[in-house]
């Protein structure tokens, strides 16, 4: 495999890793603040690839499909966390499991309802059409602004859970809910909130990866399969393994059908069941007792 091949592979591995981790990071959030096990998740990163759809099929303008459609999956992600899930904290983890496996299972029959079982396309921005000479190759526009914004976000989002207020309350509750709510601080709707934002991460990943590859009812199984097998490597709750797990897997999607398609399907069980035999906790999760 020349240089060249190398480098695009590679470049391919990172935008992989890296729009794989708005999806991730979503989902280690919730479960890392509030013990939930989201099995709809998948649900609403499909969700954000159809609303985007709509909003560029009616309105023409894709960059409002970028801002309007993450919004409206957040709106409905803290509806489903006020109306469904808040009733259910403290209880067996099993019923958030039952009930978020529930509602994907309706939100795809609702997607396929509505919008079709076919494969669509969300048309790229004219803004983002076309190639860049990085050099050694050449790569798509589109995907390299779909890994800065990837990049982005991750990075705003670490420094936001790191140095604002809201970050310092939310790493509080994850560790002592209890004590947080006894100070003052409505827990609830904290964990509302960590519920809205991982939704609209997912949002913003469907919208992204729904105008890079395509739109179909399949794709909420294809990634949460994805995104629970980088959690578990990446350690469960841990916002640095989301990321290094996601990073990791995106450089495995991208180099396995080169150097080992025929196990392409199989590598990534296979490295979840080698870090899980070495940290049975993930690589930076925390064992339980510890």
């Amino acid at each position: 495999m020349a240089i060249e091949g190398i480098a695009k592979t590679a470049l391919l591995g990172v935008e992989m890793g890296m729009t794989l981790v708005l999806v991730t990071v979503g989902l280690t959030l919730i479960f890392g603040m509030m013990d939930v096990i989201n099995f709809a998740h998948g649900s609403l990163y499909m969700l954000g690839a159809y609303f985007g759809l709509t909003v560029v099929t009616v309105t023409g303008n894709w960059w409002a499909a970028l801002l309007v459609a993450p919004l409206l999956v957040g709106l409905l992600g803290g509806l489903i966390e006020y109306l469904s899930i808040r009733p259910l904290y403290g209880r067996n983890p099993l019923y958030h499991i039952l009930l978020t496996f529930g509602f994907a299972i309706m939100l795809h029959g609702l997607v396929t309802e509505i919008w079709g079982g076919q494969v669509q396309n969300i048309a790229t921005p004219s803004l983002l059409e076309g190639s860049v000479d990085l050099v050694l190759f050449s790569y798509p526009l589109f995907r390299l602004f779909l890994l800065g914004v990837s990049i982005a976000v991750t990075a705003a989002l670490w420094v936001a859970m790191r140095r604002s207020d809201f970050g310092i309350v939310m790493r509080a509750s994850a560790h002592d809910s209890e004590m947080v709510d006894a100070l003052g601080t409505d827990v609830k709707r904290v964990f509302t909130a960590v519920f809205v934002l991982g939704s609209i991460l997912a949002g913003l990943a469907g919208v992204l990866l729904g105008t890079s590859r395509a739109v179909d009812p399949g794709m909420a199984a294809s990634i949460i399969i994805q995104a629970f097998a980088i959690v578990v490597i990446g350690g469960l709750g841990s916002y640095r393994g989301a990321v290094v797990g996601a990073f990791v897997v995106g450089m495995l999607n991208a180099f396995g059908p080169t150097f080992a398609p025929q196990f392409t399907d199989a590598l990534l069980y296979l490295l979840m069941a080698a870090v899980l035999l070495v940290k049975p906790a993930g690589l930076f999760g925390t064992p339980e007792g510890a």
